[in-house]
């Protein structure tokens, strides 16, 4: 849209005037019969605010979706479905040529999915022959419901919790009806975002649950059940309910007594945990009719309860006359979110011109008649829900796409919040604005021409990137600080907030840890809310978000470190100049898990007793003895508290060697990271920076080392296969190295807790240096995650351009600057290593393994666990890696 353009839409909104292309007139025209000269100064003082909220979108990414290059000479309808779930895995639909076909217009609809943080990866869910008409995430985002135009839904599941394996789980048949509507049922769960409250310091004051909120179909012990209600085009509503035991019952009922002849609908749920259903045939003339719908289990069937609830006549219908509401007609109804029931948004218009209504639904309070009033409370008037116009954004050109928020806010926010929530709305000639969400005025507009101009050619086609005329799907991410879109072959992720001051979408670094520490609470992915966050931002909000846990409970903070933990290694990995910081965060991330399992196995001699447990007599005993001789330790110790069963206490009984012996890999893990960290301390000669540098400052993290390896030696006691093997050098066989490491770490740990840099004792240099010459140091790769990448996306220069199977090459840059000091042989880098189990997998792994989609780590993909120890362990990382990211089955 044009400047001009822009300056007339303004002042004829500024007026409240409704614009009628039909009658023939001009905005100019109208703007002169009706202006006035007290109102240009108005006008002239409030365009100059709107000017600057004329701002462009930023395109971060555009990935070419076209599997094949070869022309084709026909053209078909490219219409795609998009639904982005709570992890930030996009599933989107394409139309697709069957290359092994004969037949040349054998059109199929691909389903796939992939992770926004590499989106050249697509990995197939199914392939169908029907058009695609609806994709949705369940909340959990491992299940996903696939809608075709025949009324087939289909559910598929992720297999293992891995990305690229799916298996259907369960389908059901809508025959012969056009599906206009989809939505999984409501769990019941919704934590708040308020603004307002970013100064509060406590987590559980910050962030509060949704107590009014309740599920859409309970069961016994009123749990809630998981499926989906989808509604048709003669208004049946049918629901598919997914058991305890995984088999599928479904239903159907109608929302009128008789059939209906629907053009669109849409679904939302309410708190009392019905679900309100608004509908429209498509005439302007005709009303918007809502339902309300309610689900009740009884026994092994579904019973659905449908009735009238109130309706709506669209104000377009009122102030155009009856030949202009012949030409027009209702184009979308939809709800602000499927969370938010008492918005709804209705497009009418035709092929030159819309109108979007936004209709609030309220309680109006409905005094009774004096004639039939008694003595009464006032408190019983009766309620009755009425919809109240609220806004109507009109545009010269047809909408064809919206995006409303995800992020569950309050109605009450205050207007000195610098945050803004929003919503977007794309139309044909290109233009996307995005409105206030509670205001709903203009924020600002952009053009996509303009946006994606930037846009080069891409590499695996060879053919410049075609302009975007409009996005035919439309959806933001769950922060809000992205939206995804994709329209000729192309799917386009933008950046929706700035960090400059002058911009309209400003969003300062206090919302953004905000929307981190939500992200930590609420176990959602961040990486959308990364989008906000610039590089000179990073340091600030990182010390921020530590400050922030620093202040909250224990409980709290062991709740939520290993989320602290993963979201700095997305920030670090992020930052140009933060790779060392990155792999420190990552080894500190395996450091604290494995310490987790290690103490969690150690029980009190008597269950009901009041004395510390055997790690906190360790911790106890650590801080107070400073002189480094782990042998006295081990001795005021009681070896019988720290056997792994504590109801074998007898030491013939070989259960609790049998937990200890499986549990050597994690007990070996910790000494090649002591090792690793103390022979590294030799690099500040040369370096300021290296991998452990911030570790080995870090009081907290040494003591945890001297209090695993106080455990460990404890452990060889009872059972001496679970010790640590470390190769030494001929002339130090009789190397106690565990005692060496504890006498190192001691006296590193007391120069930390005074302030002290460990360069600066000679004694602990000294030590340090010569230890590679005494004993083998393992590769730093398992520990510190070398050849991480992910995120490092954010550290290039926007817009990017990729393609569906390349990898991009800023990949491999990062890996140059984090070897540059390791003399490693290539035999090193090329050795697989378990994340999860800490065992070695060799070059070529010979069973199937796992790779994370984040940090690239891998791991084996069958439990090879035998103790009941390990199998909880290996069980805690089979939905994610330790990092958090998305396991995928390696190639």
């Amino acid at each position: 849209m044009h400047q001009s353009q822009l300056v007339l839409l303004f002042i004829s909104e500024s007026l409240h005037l409704k614009l009628r292309p039909s009658e023939g007139c001009t905005i100019g025209t109208v703007i002169t019969n009706e202006l006035v000269e007290r109102d240009v100064q108005n006008i002239s003082a409030n365009f100059a605010v709107f000017v600057n909220r004329v701002v462009i979108m930023e395109l971060v990414y555009s990935v070419c979706t076209r599997r094949s290059t070869t022309p084709k000479d026909w053209i078909y309808e490219e219409k795609s479905c998009l639904s982005l779930s709570c992890k930030n895995v996009l599933a989107f639909s394409q139309p697709t040529n069957d290359e092994n076909s004969d037949e040349k217009f054998n059109i199929q609809y691909e389903v796939a999915v992939l992770d926004l943080d590499r989106p050249w990866e697509p990995y197939q869910v199914t392939v169908t022959t029907k058009t695609v008409v609806q994709i949705e995430w369940d909340h959990t985002g491992t299940k996903l419901l696939v809608v075709d135009s025949e009324g087939l839904c289909q559910v598929w599941q992720m297999q293992d919790f891995l990305l690229n394996i799916w298996t259907l789980l369960g389908q059901c048949l809508v025959f012969g009806e056009e599906v206009l509507a989809a939505c999984w049922f409501h769990n019941g769960i919704q934590v708040l975002f308020d603004p307002d409250k970013r100064d509060n310091i406590l987590y559980t004051d910050k962030f509060t649950k949704n107590s009014r909120l309740h599920p859409s179909l309970v069961q016994f012990g009123s749990s809630h059940l998981d499926g989906w209600l989808v509604i048709t085009a003669t208004g049946l509503v049918s629901i598919g309910v997914i058991t305890n035991d995984g088999e599928i019952v479904t239903a159907t009922q109608c929302l009128a007594p008789g059939h209906l002849r629907l053009c669109h609908a849409d679904i939302a749920h309410t708190g009392s945990g019905e679900i309100l259903v608004a509908t429209s045939d498509g005439l302007l003339t005709s009303a918007i009719q809502c339902y309300l719908v309610s689900l009740k289990l009884q026994q092994k069937s579904v019973i659905i309860s449908c009735k009238v609830s109130a309706s709506l006549y669209l104000k377009t219908q009122m102030e155009y006359g009856n030949n202009d509401c012949q030409n027009m007609k209702v184009t979308s109804v939809s709800f602000l979110n499927n969370d938010c029931s008492d918005l709804l948004l209705i497009c009418c218009g035709n092929s030159r011109f819309s109108n979007l209504e936004v209709w609030h639904l309220l309680e109006q309070m409905m005094p009774l008649h004096k004639i039939f009033a008694m003595n009464t409370v006032q408190d019983t008037m009766n309620k009755t829900p009425k919809w109240m116009h609220k806004a109507t954004l009109p545009h010269s050109s047809p909408l064809v796409s919206k995006a409303g928020p995800k992020l569950p806010m309050s109605r009450n926010l205050g207007e000195t919040t610098s945050f803004i929530p929003y919503f977007a709305i794309a139309y044909k000639d290109g233009t996307v604005q995005l409105i206030h969400r509670y205001t709903f005025q203009v924020i600002s507009t952009s053009n996509m021409d303009t946006v994606c101009q930037t846009v080069g050619t891409n590499k695996g086609s060879g053919d410049k990137k075609m302009q975007l005329s409009h996005m035919t799907s439309l959806i933001q991410t769950g922060s809000g600080c992205g939206i995804v879109s994709i329209d000729n072959g192309y799917l386009n992720v933008f950046r929706t907030y700035s960090s400059s001051r002058d911009s309209a979408m400003h969003l300062p670094s206090s919302s953004i840890v905000l929307l981190l520490e939500y992200t930590m609470i609420t176990g959602r992915d961040f990486w959308d809310v990364l989008l906000a966050v610039r590089q000179g931002m990073i340091m600030s909000v990182s010390q921020s978000l530590t400050d922030n846990f620093q202040k909250q409970t224990h409980n709290i903070q062991e709740y939520i470190f290993m989320r602290l933990l993963s979201l700095k290694v997305a920030l670090f990995g992020s930052y140009s100049a933060g790779v060392q910081k990155a792999g420190d965060c990552h080894a500190r991330l395996v450091l604290h898990a494995i310490s987790t399992a290690v103490k969690g196995v150690l029980r009190p001699k008597a269950a009901a007793a009041q004395d510390k447990s055997p790690a906190e007599r360790v911790s106890v005993l650590c801080n107070k003895h400073i002189d480094g001789d782990l042998n006295n330790i081990v001795n005021s110790l009681d070896i019988d508290e720290f056997h792994v069963d504590p109801k074998t206490k007898d030491k013939s009984s070989t259960t609790s060697e049998g937990s200890l012996l499986s549990m050597q890999p994690l007990t070996q893990w910790v000494a090649d990271f002591s090792l690793q960290l103390l022979s590294s301390v030799r690099l500040y000669q040369s370096y300021s920076s290296f991998a452990g540098s911030s570790l080995l400052s870090d009081h907290t993290v040494l003591g945890l080392l001297r209090e695993l390896i106080i455990i460990i030696r404890i452990w060889g006691i009872i059972s001496p296969a679970c010790i640590p093997v470390f190769t030494t050098t001929s002339y130090v066989d009789q190397l106690d190295c565990l005692s060496q490491l504890y006498k190192l770490l001691t006296r590193a740990w007391a120069l930390c807790k005074e302030g002290r840099g460990l360069e600066y004792d000679d004694t602990l240099f000294d030590e340090c240096c010569v230890l590679p010459s005494k004993v083998l140091i393992p590769s730093l790769n398992q520990s510190f995650c070398m050849d991480r990448n992910g995120f490092s996306m954010f550290t290039q220069q926007f817009p990017l351009s990729f393609t569906f199977g390349e990898e991009p090459d800023y990949l491999y840059q990062g890996r140059q600057s984090v070897y540059r000091y390791i003399p490693e042989s290539p035999l090193d880098r090329s050795q697989q290593h378990d994340i999860v189990r800490q065992i070695h997998l060799g070059v070529k792994p010979s069973e199937t393994t796992r790779q994370c989609s984040r940090c690239g780590c891998q791991s084996l993909l069958r439990n090879i666990a035998k103790s009941d120890t390990m199998k909880a362990w290996e069980q805690r990382w089979a939905k994610h890696c330790l990092c958090g990211g998305h396991w995928r089955q390696s190639k």
